[in-house]
């Protein structure tokens, strides 16, 4: 049973994520599933299933936005999903049985190394960022990277874009924007897939869930709506903070 307390304090705590999931692209997981396992004590395997199905919603009330004002690239999209959308059910089934304090481990390590490379990029200039790849090799490194990206979906509760964003702009080189815009398109789907799995095996907590959906509406409508205003370095800056952030509480749950 949720407590009115706990009630309130998942509201404040989802209009935030899903401001922040709205104005980077990472769908909010990788602040949600801490938050419920670090601060509210939630077995970890509940706040993955309501993760993922809360980064359904805050995704659809965002990309609505992005939809009208043509940031979206579906060719991109539906180009990565498929993709993506397999890795998040092999991903959701690695978790429900085998241990995941290791792979834990490398992801926040992982995470480090992106928000290091994500910073430092934020601090070149636009005229530094292209690519030496040619564009068959370049499609072929983003559909094998959107696979990790749902793996991680399906394994952590995150919707994928940590590492969806970095894809498009880093090896597709996109525009920031419409990177962020056409991860938060994507993430839904690869929620979905996930969240299927945790939905059939019976660790999705209604109350919980309701809950966050009515503040992460509210929260990523308000982010994609001043995402339009934010200068695209001023993203990149925000989304490496945010990275780091994750690293170092994913790696902190496993040591303590």
């Amino acid at each position: 049973m949720v407590s009115l307390f706990d009630m309130l304090v998942l509201f404040v705590g989802a209009v935030c994520v899903g401001f922040v999931s709205a104005i980077s692209g990472i769908g909010g997981g990788s602040l949600i599933v801490p938050f419920l396992v670090l601060v509210l004590n939630y077995d970890i395997r509940v706040a993955i299933a309501v993760s993922l199905l809360c980064m359904v919603i805050s995704s659809s009330s965002a990309v609505s936005v992005y939809l009208k004002r043509n940031l979206v690239s579906l060719e991109t999209a539906l180009s990565l999903e498929p993709a993506a959308v397999l890795g998040a059910i092999v991903g959701a089934n690695l978790t429900l049985t085998i241990p995941v304090k290791v792979v834990k481990c490398a992801f926040g390590v992982l995470l480090f190394w992106i928000s290091i490379i994500m910073f430092k990029r934020a601090l070149k200039s636009e005229l530094h960022q292209h690519s030496t790849m040619n564009i068959p090799h370049r499609k072929i490194i983003a559909i094998l990277m959107s696979f990790l990206a749902g793996l991680l979906s399906g394994m952590f509760g995150i919707g994928g874009g940590i590492v969806k964003v970095p894809i498009m702009t880093f090896i597709l080189r996109l525009p920031v924007k419409i990177a962020v815009a056409t991860s938060s398109f994507m993430i839904g789907l690869t929620a979905t897939s996930g969240g299927i799995v945790y939905l059939i095996k019976g660790f999705v907590n209604p109350v919980l869930l309701a809950v966050l959906a009515l503040g992460l509406i509210p929260g990523a409508t308000l982010g994609a709506k001043l995402m339009r205003k934010l200068k695209p370095r001023i993203i990149r800056l925000i989304f490496s903070l945010i990275l780091l952030y994750a690293s170092l509480r994913l790696i902190h749950s496993i040591v303590v």
